[in-house]
């Protein structure tokens, strides 16, 4: 009976990224510490892990470039060469190509074959040319003689007798014992395989779910008795294992003694193609259903039939973006249960009060009522921290990208990390990759120094960007700091007048003069990299945090540094917001953008031609948006000293918001008006509220460009 394996791809992939983490994270730790081994083994398993499971699920073109890596990292952790940054870069490459395999047998687009080869060839190449001296001297081996073959003055092969016994559980779990003895194929040639049966019970206690079944087979391999076992590293508990070496083997049967020869060389000295099939199709890039068609082992209509199949499944919509699943602690996972169980007793109470109420029970109804309540609202709060995950895994990615910015850029820089286990929605952690990513690389590339310019300035030659998270009030802030030249505010000023971004001779704030930086095509660099100069990022991080419902700052000193600082909700679908009323119709605010409250006084309400109408604060003026004007819609007081106006601020911009009344702050679940209705400027969602009526939340980014242009939503 055939396992479908289908069901557990997702978790393949899943656990997958998971290794490739562990090994990505790995290096980089390896290069500051190449003589750590629990690291170097750590990598090796996760590398082992991929390998094993690519193989479990027929992924064969992972599996054999993982066995590739898998043999270079063997080199290292075995002591034969030590670990150097070319061996790093090689190994950090291969890995970037491994996620691109694995994408790949996902249902993504082919690799880059010229890309796999050469990355292989490197490989190779590494593994081969790292050897100690003297590793080929007729020496014995400091190894028992039981865990490995005798040594041999040439290049050969070791040949090992296995006897597995494999545990009863082995098909309850999904795996394939064929599979594991091609993995040991992968290692070498197998001389000799039986299959021993006799461990089978008699019929009517036969366990179809069970293995009953023992291999013992003889393998010729260049590698050591260690990565013969490492095979088997997942199926001991319950079966058993004896690997005994029985000698070297006659002659070698591949090219070195660190790779098998290639599957093409075995098929052609097999008799199974001739050497120009071979040729011809690996120049012109055939697979494997063209090969079977020219040797008469499949027909053309049966490999159209195949590979329609596998367009259909490739059409199939993948199980990915937001319906990707989510690893959540148990903890979290009980509590739940626990609230959902005091719910269910809650709602059985009010049940029951319910069939037999008078008045004189409205004390206890009012104590049941508010009991409801607090389930509820806890209930709320344990759902949303489901969705709540580490921030660390964004900031993974930022070492590897920094080791490549210094290398490119020529300069020494340190990433410092700090923070990684503050928590953020799922879904903000995934929009915030890319504006981070830009922020990182402006300050490697524009705001650090050559390391000359650097010494000449009294610093020390390494730069430093730091990257902090931290939870502020109701909002998370994240900041990129780097200890370079800062902003320069005159060349940010000569640039933008150049550019007509601002008249000559005008005056700005400091924050005004910084937030220029943020538009589109805007760029300070002297020249263009394949890093920065083209004006295109850091506008994407302004617009990417808005559609977040955060905001931006600056904080820079000339000669010390600058910092950034994202400000962002904790999660985009509750939000704490404050209830004004227009006429007979309410609105929410964000809390997050509202500085003050204010009734201004009549010498403080003007009118600027082209501009409307402004409001003094404290010696500056801010533009008034009268909600009633900008959703047509009837105000109780048309006049702004008889009405409440709210300060509101996005990107060191403020507006003044005319409302008729402040009815109160609360918490309110967002829902989407472009998937429901349209875009409407102004609006960034709605809300149900308690008495079931809708009303709309307010997008002050919008308030601001409707004050700006004088414009109304009204349709």
């Amino acid at each position: 009976m055939s396992t479908d394996l289908s069901q557990f791809q997702d978790a393949f992939f899943e656990e997958s990224s998971e290794h490739l983490t562990t090994i990505e994270d790995g290096l980089l730790q390896l290069e500051q510490r190449p003589d750590d081994l629990d690291l170097l083994n750590r990598i090796f398993r996760a590398a082992h892990s991929i390998k094993g499971n690519s193989g479990m699920f027929g992924f064969t073109a992972v599996g054999q470039f993982t066995h590739k890596m898998e043999t270079l990292l063997d080199q290292l952790r075995n002591g034969k060469f030590s670990v150097t940054p070319e061996i790093t870069d090689i190994l950090l490459r291969s890995t970037d190509q491994l996620k691109i395999l694995i994408e790949a047998a996902r249902g993504g687009a082919a690799p880059d074959t010229d890309l796999l080869l050469q990355l292989e060839r490197e490989l190779a190449a590494a593994a081969e040319g790292g050897e100690a001296p003297g590793n080929t001297s007729s020496t014995p081996s400091q190894t028992s003689p039981a865990a490995t073959a005798v040594a041999s003055s040439t290049p050969g092969l070791h040949r090992f007798r296995i006897t597995w016994a494999a545990p009863a559980w082995l098909f309850q779990r999904g795996l394939d014992p064929v599979r594991m003895i091609g993995e040991l194929e992968d290692l070498g040639t197998i001389i000799s395989r039986t299959l021993d049966t006799s461990r089978f019970p008699a019929f009517e206690s036969l366990d179809p779910e069970s293995c009953y079944l023992t291999w013992t087979l003889e393998l010729e391999t260049p590698k050591e008795q260690a990565v013969v076992e490492g095979v088997f590293d997942f199926v001991r508990d319950g079966g058993e294992l004896t690997i005994e070496a029985s000698g070297p083997a006659i002659s070698p049967v591949v090219t070195d003694d660190s790779e098998p020869k290639p599957l093409g060389e075995i098929l052609v000295e097999s008799g199974v193609v001739s050497r120009e099939t071979l040729d011809k199709a690996l120049s012109q890039q055939k697979r494997l259903g063209e090969i079977l068609v020219e040797q008469h082992a499949a027909t053309p209509q049966q490999i159209s039939q195949a590979l329609q199949k596998q367009g259909e499944a490739a059409a199939q919509p993948k199980k990915t973006g937001d319906a990707a699943s989510i690893r959540v602690d148990t903890g979290k996972i009980d509590k739940l249960i626990n609230l959902v169980g005091e719910l269910v007793i809650t709602q059985s109470m009010l049940s029951s009060l319910g069939t037999r109420f008078d008045m004189s029970q409205l004390p206890v109804l009012v104590e049941r009522v508010a009991q409801l309540e607090r389930n509820t609202r806890e209930i709320q709060e344990r759902v949303m921290g489901i969705r709540m995950l580490p921030i660390g895994s964004t900031f993974s990615r930022f070492p590897r990208l920094v080791r490549d910015l210094s290398g490119k850029a020529g300069k020494k820089i340190q990433l410092l990390l700090s923070g990684e286990e503050t928590e953020l929605d799922k879904t903000v952690i995934e929009s915030i990759g890319d504006p981070l990513t830009h922020l990182v690389r402006n300050s490697a590339d524009h705001g650090l120094e050559p390391p000359e310019e650097r010494l000449a300035a009294g610093k020390p030659e390494l730069g430093t960007i730091r990257m902090n998270a931290f939870h502020e009030g109701g909002s998370i802030c994240i900041t990129v700091e780097d200890d370079g030249r800062g902003l320069n505010r005159d060349k940010i000023l000569a640039k933008a007048i150049k550019q007509g971004l601002i008249a000559e001779g005008e005056k700005l704030s400091d924050d005004q003069i910084n937030g220029l930086i943020f538009r589109p095509g805007f760029s300070t660099a002297d020249k263009i990299t394949d890093v920065s100069g083209r004006g295109v990022g850091m506008d994407v991080v302004k617009k990417n945090i808005e559609a977040l419902g955060g905001t931006v700052s600056i904080k820079t000193a000339l000669g010390k540094g600058t910092t950034f600082t994202l400000k962002l909700p904790l999660t985009l679908a509750i939000i704490e917001g404050m209830t004004v009323r227009v006429g007979r119709e309410s609105y929410i605010i964000p809390l997050v953008s509202i500085l003050e409250s204010i009734q201004p006084t009549a010498s403080s309400v003007k009118t600027i031609t082209g501009k409307g109408e402004v409001v003094e604060v404290r010696g500056s003026y801010h533009p008034i948006v009268r909600l009633s004007e900008a959703f047509s819609i009837e105000a109780d007081c048309q006049d702004p000293t008889k009405a409440i106006l709210v300060m509101l601020e996005t990107e060191q911009e403020r507006v003044a918001v005319m409302v008729d009344e402040l009815l109160g702050q609360q918490q309110v679940v967002i829902k989407s008006l472009e998937k429901n209705f349209r875009k409407v400027e102004g609006i960034a969602g709605a809300t149900i509220l308690g008495d079931g009526t809708v009303s709309f939340i307010l997008d002050v980014r919008g308030l601001i460009e409707l004050s700006r242009h004088g414009m109304s939503v009204a349709a």
